[in-house]
C-alpha cells in the first residue's frame, strides 16, 4: 500500500530488494552473481570480524577504512562487504547512480571484479525511493554494520523460521528492533520499507515518521506502541477521507506534506526549528554566515506554520477541504519587513508626521497596521490563521530602539501598553500584540555577532544557527539545474539530467566543505565568515554553457583537475567575496591567505571510477 511509484526506476528497486530477501536472506546466495554462495553464515561472521568488532577511527575516507579492515580476507567475504554496500545505497535517491556504482566497483575490484553494465542493480541505482540524509552517510560504517548484524542472527535461525519471518512483516518489525542498536538506525526503517513496501513507508527516518503521528495520530486505529501500524491505519483513514485509494497517496507529496514536512532530512535534535517550539516562543531568530538559506527557511517556516495551525483547527476533513483558502493564506498572511540602519521605531511603531496645514500628528507604522489588518481580517470568513512577520537582517538595524513598547510585550502578549502621545482623535493609544502574531528574523553573523546584543533581547527569542551545509548546497543545485534544463530543451538545446552531472556537483559539495573548513580554521576569519550554498550555485549556469557535443559536462577532468566553470566560479563569485573580507589585511598577508583559500578549493579530485 505505501510502495512508491514516483520514481521511473522504483520498480527496479523494488524487484532488487525482493532478490535481496529471496537469495541473500531466506538463502545463502548473492545479489550480484546468479549461483554463488555469498550470504553465508560463515562469510557473516568473518565480515563482522573483521568490520563491525574492529572500527578503524580517524579521518581517512570509509572506502580506505573498509580496505584496510578486508585486506587479507577471502574473496567471498569482499564480495559480502560489496553486495553489503548495494543494499545500503539502494534507496537515497539524493546519491547519483555513477557515485553508487563507483563505490560498489571499489570493493569489487579488489577481488578484480565490477557490476555488470547490463546488471539489474545497475539499473535500480538510476534512482532511488527517498531522501535518507546527510547523516545516513556520515554514519555510513554503523548503518553497515546493523544490516550485518540482522542478516548475521537471521542467518543462526533455522531456514523455516528464517522464511516465516520473512513472510510476516510485523514479526520481522520486532526481530530488526530487537537487532543490537536496531531502534537507533535508519536503515531499518529502509530495510522494512523495501523489503515490505505495502506494509512500512518510504519513510527513512525516526524523526519524520514522528512528525507524520504528531500531525495525523488522530486518524490512527492502531495500537501507540507500534509507530508503522499506526501510520499503515492514518495512510488508510486518509485514503477514505479523501477520496482516493491509499496506495496513490503519499506522505511526502502534496496534500500531504504540507502538513507535516518542515525541509529537514536528518535525524538530528537539531534540525532547525519545529512548529512546536515557534508556537511555544512565538518569534525565533534564523542566523548564520551569508547566503545560507536562512530568508528561504523563514519563508518556510512560516508556510509550515501556518499549515500546522490549520490542521489543528480545522481537523483534517475540514484541513483537506480548505486546501485553497489555506494556501492563499499562506500569500496574506505572511509579511516581511527588509530592515536597514535608517529603519526605526517610527517607522515600526508609530511616529510624528506634518500634515497639511502645518500641524504634527502621530500615525502608525508597520507594526500597527499589521496589527490593525489582522484583527479586520479575524472579522471575515474562512479559516482564522496566524500570521508571521519576517524580520529580515535585524542586526542591520538597531533593534532595541526599533521595538521599544514591544520590547516587553514580546514575552507579554496578553498584556497592554500606552504609547506616548495620543491619537487624532484625542485619545490615548494603546498596543498590544496578538497572541497570533509569529515573528521570524534572521540575522547574518558578518554583521554583527549574536553575541553584541544584549540578554533581554537575546533571551525574547529562540535562537537556531543555519551554517553551510552541503546537503543545501545539491537540493538547490539540482532545483537550479533542471530549471535550466527545461529552459534549454524548450529552446531546442540537448537535455543532460541531473543523475549525469550529481557526482560534479558532489565533488563540488566537498570542495565547497573543504574551503569552509578552511576559513573556520583561519586566524584572520572564522566561522562567521563560511560562504553559504547560494554563493555556489552561478556554477549551474557556468557548467550548462560548457555543455559538450555528447557526454556530460564535468567540473574536474580525468587528470583530477578543476575545469573552466570551477575557475569561473572562482574567479567571478568566490575570490570577490573574500577579497572584501581580508581587505583590512596588508597587501601581503592577503595574498597569502587567499592562495591558502583558493588552494583549498581548487585542488584536485579523484574521478568517478
Amino acid at each position: 500500500m505505501a510502495r512508491f511509484s514516483g520514481a521511473h526506476n522504483s520498480k527496479q528497486v523494488y524487484q532488487a530488494a525482493e532478490k535481496f530477501r529471496d537469495r541473500c536472506l531466506a538463502a545463502d546466495g548473492s545479489l550480484l552473481s546468479q549461483g554463488a554462495a555469498v550470504w553465508t553464515l560463515a562469510n557473516l561472521q568473518d565480515l563482522k570480524r573483521r568490520f563491525n568488532d574492529n572500527p578503524e577511527e580517524g579521518k581517512r575516507s570509509f572506502i580506505e577504512k573498509f580496505r584496510d579492515q578486508l585486506q587479507d580476507a577471502s574473496p567471498d567475504v569482499k564480495r559480502l562487504g560489496a553486495e553489503a554496500l548495494c543494499v545500503y545505497l539502494l534507496f537515497p535517491s539524493k546519491i547519483g547512480p555513477a557515485r553508487k556504482r563507483a563505490a560498489v566497483n571499489e570493493v569489487l575490484e579488489w577481488v578484480g571484479e565490477q557490476i555488470a553494465d547490463d546488471s539489474e542493480i545497475v539499473r535500480a541505482f538510476q534512482g532511488g525511493l527517498g531522501g535518507a540524509g546527510l547523516g545516513y552517510n556520515t554514519r555510513r560504517p554503523y548503518e553497515l554494520g546493523y544490516l550485518i548484524e540482522l542478516a548475521l542472527k537471521l542467518k543462526m535461525l533455522g531456514a523455516e523460521r528464517r522464511a516465516d519471518l520473512l513472510a510476516d512483516p510485523w514479526t520481522f518489525r520486532e526481530f530488526a528492533v530487537d537487532v543490537e542498536d536496531g531502534k537507533s538506525k535508519q536503515l531499518r526503517h529502509i530495510l522494512l520499507h523495501l523489503l515490505f513496501p505495502e506494509e512500512f513507508e518510504r519513510i527513512g527516518s525516526a524523526r519524520q515518521k514522528a512528525q507524520v503521528l504528531a500531525v495525523f495520530k488522530p486518524l490512527a486505529r492502531s495500537p501507540a506502541d507500534n509507530e508503522d501500524q499506526q501510520l499503515l491505519s492514518i495512510r488508510q483513514q486518509l485514503g477514505t477521507l479523501l477520496g482516493r485509494p491509499p496506495e496513490t497517496l503519499d506522505f511526502y507529496e502534496k496534500p500531504l506534506v504540507s502538513a507535516w514536512y518542515d525541509g529537514s532530512d536528518e535525524d538530528e535534535d537539531d534540525a532547525g526549528p519545529s512548529v512546536e517550539l515557534v508556537q511555544h516562543k512565538r518569534q525565533v531568530v534564523l542566523y548564520g554566515p551569508p547566503g545560507t538559506g536562512k530568508t528561504f527557511q523563514a519563508k518556510q517556516l512560516a508556510r509550515k506554520l501556518i499549515h500546522a495551525c490549520a490542521l489543528a483547527q480545522l481537523g483534517p476533513t475540514g484541513y483537506f477541504e480548505s486546501q485553497a483558502a489555506i494556501e492563499q493564506r499562506c500569500v496574506d498572511n505572511v509579511h516581511r519587513l527588509q530592515l536597514h540602519p535608517a529603519y526605526s521605531y517610527e517607522d515600526f511603531v508609530r511616529g510624528l508626521h506634518i500634515v497639511p496645514g502645518g500641524a504634527t500628528e502621530y500615525k502608525p507604522g508597520r507594526l500597527l497596521t499589521l496589527i490593525a489588518e489582522i484583527e479586520e481580517q479575524r472579522k471575515g470568513a474562512g479559516p482564522h490563521l496566524p500570521h508571521v512577520l519576517i524580520l529580515d537582517e535585524m542586526n542591520r538595524t538597531d533593534l532595541s530602539r526599533m521595538l521599544g513598547e514591544c520590547f516587553s510585550l514580546l514575552e507579554n502578549r496578553n498584556e497592554t501598553v500606552d504609547l506616548p502621545g495620543h491619537g487624532v482623535d484625542g485619545k490615548p493609544m494603546t498596543l498590544r500584540i496578538p497572541d497570533d502574531l509569529y515573528i521570524v528574523g534572521t540575522m547574518n553573523l558578518i554583521d554583527q555577532s549574536v553575541e553584541q546584543l544584549d540578554f533581554a533581547l537575546r533571551r525574547r527569542f529562540f535562537w537556531f544557527l543555519c551554517p553551510f551545509s552541503t546537503a543545501a548546497l545539491l537540493v538547490a543545485a539540482e532545483a537550479r539545474w533542471n530549471e535550466v534544463q527545461q529552459r534549454s530543451v524548450q529552446a531546442g538545446g540537448r537535455g543532460v539530467s541531473w543523475n549525469d552531472v550529481s557526482q560534479d556537483f558532489a565533488d563540488l559539495a566537498a570542495a565547497a566543505a573543504d574551503l569552509n573548513a578552511r576559513i573556520r580554521d583561519s586566524a584572520v576569519l572564522g566561522a562567521q565568515y563560511e560562504i553559504g550554498h547560494t554563493y555556489f550555485l552561478d556554477i549551474v549556469e557556468f557548467l550548462h554553457a560548457s555543455l559538450p557535443s555528447k557526454g556530460a559536462p564535468k567540473l574536474w577532468n580525468s587528470k583530477n583537475e578543476p575545469t573552466d566553470p570551477i575557475h569561473r566560479l572562482w574567479r567571478l563569485s568566490i575570490s570577490p567575496l573574500l577579497e572584501q573580507y581580508l581587505g583590512g589585511l596588508d597587501s601581503q598577508a592577503r595574498e597569502l591567505e587567499l592562495a591558502a583559500l583558493r588552494a583549498a578549493f581548487l585542488r584536485p579530485r579523484a574521478p568517478v571510477k
